[in-house]
């Protein structure tokens, strides 16, 4: 994905914020970079194998959170929209 889409889809987040942690999880090795040499410049993120592998442990953790977390108003937590277990 590009910059911008994850943006989108990660939005209330500053650019800041957003490559502060791409470059941490490209550091652990979560989120492969690659950079294309065009104009205007492009450049794509991905999983890796090891980024991937996280995935089933993440929709547990959500899945296990819609389950049994409630706010103060005792209404479900909303669930991410890739997980959708409300």
């Amino acid at each position: 994905m590009r910059f911008g889409e994850l943006k989108k889809m990660l939005k209330p987040i500053t650019n800041t914020m957003l490559t502060n942690a791409l470059k941490e999880l490209e550091g652990d090795g979560l989120v492969h970079r690659e950079q294309y040499n065009e104009i205007p410049p492009r450049v794509e993120y991905s999983l890796t194998e090891k980024g991937a592998s996280v995935v089933p442990i993440l929709q547990s953790i959500c899945q296990w959170a819609g389950v049994f977390y409630k706010d103060e108003g005792d209404t479900p937590m909303i669930q991410c929209r890739k997980c959708d277990h409300r």
